[in-house]
């Protein structure tokens, strides 16, 4: 019986061991990742920077909860800017040159992603987009990643227009493709033509009827 209680009490030591190593190796430790954006927590686009960071903090803190990146924390660094185009320049130089983080990513909205690309490029770090459209089809920068298509690429992506409907009674009219609707006139181009004088050449005699016999 002494045996089977030092047996039971060893294998409990032991799983009360592997748990803790277990908990210890899902620990984030060391220097934490820094991961710094400008979010519009004010102004015009507000309601969608507000959600935005809300979801970025519910994901920061669930991975951490399961070990970090690469076994180190996740801090999240950013700054209100206001849905103002131009205090994200100085945002981006603050988050890269002072702070020191070591991945951005953009705020929530075109207009205020556009101004930051430039001093991410000065800067050579990776880039990543969130909900912005096109801001890198002029610069080409390899390191700027979106989570949207850009519009060029959604362009070619449409599938061109299908043929229309084909009639296979014999001696019936095929087409390959559908007709072209003729443009409507407006309203001003319809009083126009109803105002347009009857040229008097079109207008033919009456004929004169005679009273049968």
């Amino acid at each position: 019986m002494l045996r089977g209680l030092i047996g039971g009490f060893g294998l409990a030591s032991a799983i009360m061991l592997a748990t803790a190593v277990a908990a210890s190796a899902e620990t984030p430790a060391g220097a934490p990742v820094t991961i710094g954006f400008s979010m519009p927590l004010t102004g015009g686009l507000a309601v969608n920077g507000t959600s935005g960071l809300l979801a970025m903090q519910i994901w920061a803190e669930d991975t951490n909860k399961k070990g970090g990146l690469l076994g180190r924390p996740v801090k999240l660094v950013y700054y209100d800017d206001q849905t103002n185009p131009s205090l994200v320049p100085g945002i981006y130089t603050k988050l890269l040159d002072v702070d020191k983080v070591d991945l951005v990513v953009s705020a929530y909205g075109t207009n205020v992603t556009a101004p930051a690309l430039p001093v991410v490029i000065q800067h050579s770090k990776t880039f990543m987009g969130l909900f912005a459209m096109d801001v890198n089809e002029e610069f080409h920068y390899p390191k700027y990643f979106s989570s949207w298509r850009s519009m060029t690429a959604r362009r070619r992506a449409i599938p061109p227009m299908a043929p229309g409907p084909t009639s296979r009674r014999p001696g019936s009219v095929s087409f390959t493709t559908r007709p072209t609707r003729r443009p409507r006139p407006t309203s001003a181009q319809s009083f126009a033509q109803s105002r347009r004088p009857i040229p008097t050449s079109s207008i033919s005699p009456p004929t004169r009827r005679t009273a049968s016999a």
